[in-house]
């Protein structure tokens, strides 16, 4: 990009004029919400819609809230018209969000009254979307924020009004597609999940007459703590060790930003093999604290798990499936409960009860269903993961 000219990288055919730089200030008039006092009950559970910044995960359009407030609790206040584009510029900086109705914010929340017409709110969507806000805020005592006299200074490159739709329109197909893909993975994983429930309890089975049995993981296979190490013995080359944030939905993540190596040897026991499952057994985060991944060979050097996980060695088939199940995280649930600790140890996962096929060919049978869905989930997901890549590219680029 020329920042002289104020010409993007990718454009539109058609379009030749140089584009305007302007202060968000200059072509908005930036409103803020409020939170009436949670003390007064009758301000609450009315029929007013009140977004807080946990209600912003919802896309590019905002059609719903958690709480709704009184008339009363409104103060009188007009709501946030439809229509409108907001950013929460608090405690969470940057997220953006169009309203589908009438709503009232709180005050992390802001909203955006362009002063002519010739802006277009999807566009400001999307070029918001493309900037580093974080770099306009200031350190706060909760977090890094924005102010009045930030947000008023926050640069905006304008092209012409028709540009600005031309674009917009433009990014919402492609925001389309990427939504078709989101619901075909949750749609997936519902399935996926409600099979698992069907199938571990016997609800639904192949046909077979054999009875299952009753066993404890520590009958199928073999658990084994990680490796130790500490930060001197990390290093740019050596021995890869795969750590909790290395676990992602159920596979391993070998992108190079969450490896780490270190200069020590491991063990052979405690050298993965391929069809071990790796499980988080200790993590400051509660939620990610049993989580597991199936190791399918893929890494060419040898590799280990960190302290803070284990290895599950077997070679039952079903094994990595009875991971994912509702009763494993029920027993999960069960053991972290009542403690502060978020820590499992390899004496807990022993003896965790499932039941399971004696019969080799009911098991292939179950096996082979899971292992075709995950197929067609990963696939869905590499397609959805190259269209997000796509459009981060893309922003880069049809902006200045």
């Amino acid at each position: 990009m020329s920042e002289e000219k104020l010409v993007p990288k990718l454009r539109f055919s058609g379009f030749n004029d140089i584009w305007k730089k302007v202060n968000l200030g200059e072509i908005s008039k930036i409103g803020k919400g409020f939170t009436p006092s949670t003390s007064n009950p009758s301000f609450w559970d009315g029929e007013l819609y009140w977004l807080s910044i946990a209600d912003m995960n919802q896309g590019k359009y905002i059609k719903q809230t958690s709480k709704k407030i009184s008339l009363e609790g409104s103060k009188n206040k007009d709501p946030i018209e439809k229509g409108t584009l907001l950013m929460s510029f608090k405690l969470s900086l940057g997220k953006l969000g169009i309203l589908t109705k009438d709503m009232y914010t709180n005050e992390a929340i802001c909203n955006f009254k362009w002063k002519n017409n010739n802006i277009s709110t999807e566009y400001m969507y999307y070029y918001l979307s493309s900037i580093n806000i974080m770099k306009y805020g200031s350190q706060a005592a909760k977090g890094i924020t924005l102010n009045n006299e930030t947000l008023n200074t926050i640069p905006v490159i304008l092209p012409n009004f028709d540009e600005q739709n031309k674009i917009s329109n433009f990014l919402s197909k492609i925001d389309k597609k990427i939504e078709l893909l989101e619901k075909k993975h949750q749609a997936y994983e519902d399935f996926k999940k409600y099979l698992m429930q069907q199938i571990f309890t016997q609800k639904l089975r192949f046909d077979f007459n054999e009875e299952w049995q009753e066993i404890q993981l520590k009958d199928i296979g073999t658990f084994y703590r990680g490796h130790s190490y500490n930060s001197t013995n990390v290093v740019e080359e050596g021995l890869l060790v795969l750590r909790s944030n290395n676990i992602k939905n159920n596979n391993l993540d070998f992108s190079l930003s969450e490896l780490q190596f270190v200069n020590k040897d491991c063990k052979d026991h405690l050298a993965l093999q391929k069809n071990d499952i790796v499980i988080c057994m200790s993590n400051g985060t509660r939620k990610l604290v049993g989580k597991s991944a199936q190791y399918m060979g893929n890494y060419n050097n040898k590799l280990t798990v960190g302290a803070f996980c284990s290895i599950f060695r077997t070679k039952n088939k079903l094994a990595k499936y009875l991971f994912q199940t509702e009763h494993y995280k029920r027993n999960l649930y069960l053991i972290l409960a009542g403690t502060n600790i978020n820590n499992l140890k390899n004496s807990d996962l022993e003896k965790f009860k499932f039941n399971i096929p004696t019969n080799k060919m009911e098991i292939n049978k179950i096996y082979n269903l899971f292992n075709a869905l995950d197929k067609k989930i990963d696939f869905n997901k590499n397609k959805l993961d190259e269209i997000l890549l796509f459009k981060k590219g893309l922003l880069q680029q049809m902006f200045v």
